[in-house]
């Protein structure tokens, strides 16, 4: 992961390194195994891998996910125990039936399963699926939106996503581009849609 993530990082720091001032430090190993006890699941390893390089990113400026934040440690723990909550409370059992795009249980709106990775500020996340459908393969990447049914696989994992969203920015089909004077990627959450 971190030889991906470098290349990533190389990338951003040619063409928009005012990104790379609102990565956070690296988490420690501690901190990690700590947020996993307490949401009762194991990260795969790609993502620790990620998280010992950056505990997620500051919402200033682009998200450097398609703009979308990386979210830190807190606020992954955050936003599971908020949605395990409305889980719990049977708030999501009036919502439609969730329409899985490739192989997402759609038994569930939310999945406590589900690890939340980086998010758009506005409720809609990119997610770790640690229970996937028949089909589907443990620690897929998946969207999930808050206010629509539709569940997406768009990776297999966390690495073969980067080396997917580092193959379309350096071939310029994921770029940077200025929408209503602001810096922007042309594709939110690296999504390919």
């Amino acid at each position: 992961m971190k030889e991906i993530w470098n290349r990533f990082e190389q990338w951003v720091e040619l063409n928009c390194p005012s990104i790379l001032e609102t990565l956070n430090d690296a988490a420690t190993e501690a901190e990690i195994s700590q947020v996993e006890q307490k949401m009762g699941l194991i990260f795969p390893k790609s993502f620790k891998e990620l998280l010992l390089i950056h505990n997620g990113q500051r919402d200033e400026g682009i998200g450097v996910i398609g703009n979308y934040y990386l979210l830190s440690l807190e606020e992954i723990l955050y936003t599971w125990i908020t949605m395990k909550e409305l889980l719990d409370n049977k708030e999501f059992e009036d919502f439609e039936e969730v329409e899985p795009v490739g192989p997402v249980k759609k038994e569930y709106w939310w999945n406590p399963r589900w690890i939340s990775i980086a998010t758009n500020g506005a409720g809609d996340d990119i997610c770790i699926d640690l229970d996937p459908a028949e089909g589907g393969t443990m620690g897929q990447i998946i969207t999930f939106w808050h206010d629509w049914e539709e569940r997406k696989v768009i990776s297999t994992g966390l690495e073969d996503w980067f080396r997917r969203i580092i193959e379309k920015i350096e071939d310029g089909t994921y770029k940077l581009i200025e929408e209503d004077g602001e810096l922007l990627f042309n594709d939110d959450g690296f999504t390919g849609e």
